[in-house]
């Protein structure tokens, strides 16, 4: 069973952002396409297509081409609008879409079963990234863990690495670095030979034996995610739609800054996050200026945060206070890992005393100011 939501009044709200053109788009394959991709139908039918698709219950027919596409493409707009905002309703009209993909699935033939099964995993996945960027823990895992059941049925190798990484993620948040290594190391099962994979499942490792305030293993986990990106080539890029060099190296570097970070502040020496606050800035400068909003964020408070703990409080608060107090953000959410990130940086202002100085002068800064930031 999923969790139990209320169904959405009218079929839930549309996506704050229009959906694509064609597909993939926002890393999400087309079912029945897959990396050759597709035309997708106009923002009115697809529309019109998954209304349909949902009201006629698990008695349907099988779903034709334009319907496949509309279910895969306003998913893809419900997750780009994610990234941009915590949005009030988005979850549960994934999760009400979600309900109906299964019931169509459990009743039909299963000849015709894997493209369901596929989009049955990734709004399962869905599901748990919006459920997570609202601070739903438990129901998030519930959603992941689905995810992977269907992405294995689907042969969805992508999926199934996403949904391990992130519950590798919910593990770390909950501070239980024995499960958060257990998952990044399926990673590797899910996924063998995919150098894209090995990448992401050493990272997840890393950031787990960084929880535990192993500095080696940190270390030793970080340098082979950046080893496997030497090797990614065409048969990991038939993988997923949204991997490329550049996107892997982002992903790497912002974990290795996470993982360099989180050693420092649980053993409270400063060096390693010097060399967290390098890879932070090597992510963030891989990422365009009007790329990814929340990801932006994210990065700008984590480069903040190795700042700190390297003892540079005033190059930390630099980059926190614009970056929170733009006006963009007035009114605006902000996701549970930035929240997360903002009340790690804040319990580690008294851990590290303030090292930078300016005209031989040691810097002096008010802790309160980091409070008044995250507040």
């Amino acid at each position: 069973p999923l969790p139990h939501t209320r169904p959405p009044s009218g079929g839930g709200p549309a996506p704050a952002c229009p959906p694509p053109a064609r597909l993939p788009d926002y890393g999400l394959l087309c079912p029945l396409h897959a990396a050759a991709g597709c035309t997708l139908p106009s923002a009115e039918d697809m529309a019109a297509l998954q209304a349909a698709f949902c009201a006629a219950g698990p008695g349907g027919p099988p779903p034709d081409t334009d319907t496949v596409h509309a279910l895969t493409g306003l998913l893809a707009a419900h997750l780009r609008a994610g990234e941009q905002a915590v949005r009030a309703g988005a979850a549960e009209t994934v999760e009400h879409v979600l309900r109906a993909v299964l019931g169509r699935l459990a009743a039909g033939p299963a000849a015709r079963g894997r493209p369901l099964a596929r989009l049955a995993a990734e709004y399962a996945h869905a599901a748990g990234v919006l459920r997570m960027q609202q601070g739903r823990r438990a129901t998030a895992m519930a959603c992941f863990d689905r995810a992977l059941t269907w992405s294995e049925l689907a042969d969805d190798p992508a999926t199934q690495v996403a949904a391990l990484s992130d519950m590798s993620t919910l593990a770390r948040l909950d501070g239980d670095a024995d499960s958060a290594l257990g998952y990044a190391r399926a990673i590797g099962r899910a996924a063998p030979d995919r150098h894209w994979a090995g990448a992401m499942g050493r990272i997840g490792r890393a950031r787990a034996h960084a929880l535990a305030g192993d500095v080696r293993g940190t270390v030793r986990h970080i340098a082979r995610a950046r080893l496997h990106l030497d090797h990614i080539g065409e048969p990991d890029e038939a993988d997923a739609a949204w991997l490329s060099i550049a996107s892997m190296r982002l992903r790497v570097e912002a974990g290795a800054a996470a993982a360099l970070r989180d050693v420092a502040a649980a053993v409270g020496d400063p060096r390693p996050a010097r060399h967290a606050a390098d890879a932070a800035a090597t992510a963030l400068a891989l990422l365009g200026p009007d790329q990814l909003p929340s990801s932006r964020l994210l990065f700008t408070v984590r480069l903040a945060d190795c700042h700190l703990c390297a003892g540079d409080r005033d190059a930390a608060l630099a980059l926190l206070s614009p970056a929170l107090l733009s006006p963009d953000r007035d009114g605006v959410a902000l996701p549970a890992l930035v929240r997360h990130e903002l009340r790690g940086l804040h319990s580690r202002t008294a851990l590290f005393p303030a090292r930078a100085r300016h005209h031989g002068q040691p810097t002096a800064v008010r802790q309160p100011a980091f409070g008044a930031v995250e507040q």
